[in-house]
């Protein structure tokens, strides 16, 4: 999504965009302008060739850019780049496994990566943090260039009417307190240990501090699906947590949210965080990966130390309590997005470094389309 969300950023006359696979999942595509070429090279599981598909394409695109946003291709995309005589770029999001350590080999293949490629960036500082600890690279070496998104596409709701109807429209209660996450159902996002602290949340002898229900709203899909829901059986839930799958209107459902939780067992910077920030949620997430660069513990939202359920649920019990903090969290948690992390400051960004990566080849810009293909 971030691909796609920097492609749709750009100007179409300044540059010309393609993207490439190099399995055979090209399952983006459905999300892109028709405008933009997309390419499959179908290699599937371990290589030592794919650099030869990857130089050949790149030859024949003219390609002046390669833009790597993956660790595992990296190495094929700097090299096939040097051969095929354009620069790379590597952009590191972060890794699913909590490793801090790699094998001297992937050690040895990334620092070989990194002498055949222009640029090396992270998408935030604790990115750039674990890129160097599992590489060895110089941290000097990276720049942060932090992830963004459309503050206008993703807006709070104005009045509780609004949020009212859309839950309507949506097919969500009209009155519930509703709890949301927006994340693929697998192993990292660590939904099963979400439901858990909700279902203890529900068997909450204390009073609440609400008399409307209480109900926890799962965007996304993935293999975990029929686990999760026969948790959710298991713990006598089943009713007050509602599978939405994977869905096209994101931003009408966080606005019908009254709070957003990501329970990550690992992070890069989420975007999922960021778009429930501008819809003017208050967080509670995890303490991993960017989301502490994103949150500020009783500002923005809460965090805590992944696993740990009984923060979790006093957390949740207490932003239902509290309606006043929730606003107040929503809107600290918006304007910060608008401030730092806006979608024209990534472009901006972006679109300063392809220049500076153009220009050690002192290629003039008046006229010329550039070909950035993203792996």
């Amino acid at each position: 999504m971030g691909v796609v969300r920097l492609i749709q950023s750009f100007s179409e006359d300044y540059f010309s965009h393609s993207v490439c696979s190099i399995s055979s999942n090209i399952s983006m595509k459905e999300l892109l302008p028709d405008r933009i070429n997309c390419y499959s090279l179908g290699i599937n599981g371990a290589s030592y060739t794919a650099f030869l598909s990857l130089f050949k394409l790149l030859k024949k695109t003219k390609t002046e850019i390669a833009h790597v946003n993956n660790l595992a291709p990296w190495f094929d995309v700097a090299f096939a780049s040097r051969l095929a005589g354009c620069k790379c770029i590597e952009t590191f999001h972060g890794i699913e496994d909590n490793l801090i350590k790699f094998s001297f080999k992937r050690r040895m293949f990334l620092r070989l990566a990194s002498q055949y490629t222009s640029s090396i960036t992270a998408v935030a500082e604790s990115a750039r943090d674990l890129l160097v600890e599992l590489s060895g690279i110089k941290r000097h070496q990276i720049k942060v260039l932090p992830n963004g998104i459309d503050i206008d596409y993703y807006k709070a709701n104005s009045s509780d009417d609004e949020k009212i109807k859309l839950r309507i429209s949506l097919n969500l209660p009209e009155n519930g307190f509703l709890i949301g996450c927006v994340a693929a159902l697998r192993p990292v996002k660590d939904h099963k240990g979400l439901i858990e602290a909700f279902a203890m949340v529900i068997s909450n002898k204390r009073p609440i501090g609400t008399n409307k229900g209480i109900y926890l709203i799962l965007v996304g899909d993935g293999p975990l699906a029929p686990e999760l829901k026969n948790l959710s059986k298991q713990l006598h839930v089943e009713d007050k947590i509602i599978f939405m799958g994977r869905r096209n209107d994101v931003n009408k459902i966080l606005q019908a949210l009254d709070a957003f939780i990501l329970n990550s067992k690992t992070e890069g910077m989420s975007y999922a965080i960021l778009e429930a920030m501008a819809s003017g949620l208050p967080i509670v997430a995890t303490n991993v990966g960017a989301n502490a660069e994103l949150i500020s513990h009783g500002v923005e939202g809460y965090l805590y130390r992944p696993g740990d359920l009984k923060s979790l649920t006093g957390t949740m019990v207490e932003l239902m309590r509290n309606e006043n903090l929730l606003l107040k969290m929503g809107q600290k948690a918006r304007e910060k997005v608008a401030k730092s992390y806006s979608i024209t400051k990534m472009e901006s960004s972006y679109k300063n470094l392809y220049e500076e990566v153009l220009s050690q080849r002192k290629i003039g810009r008046q006229g010329l389309g550039v070909t950035k293909i993203y792996f």
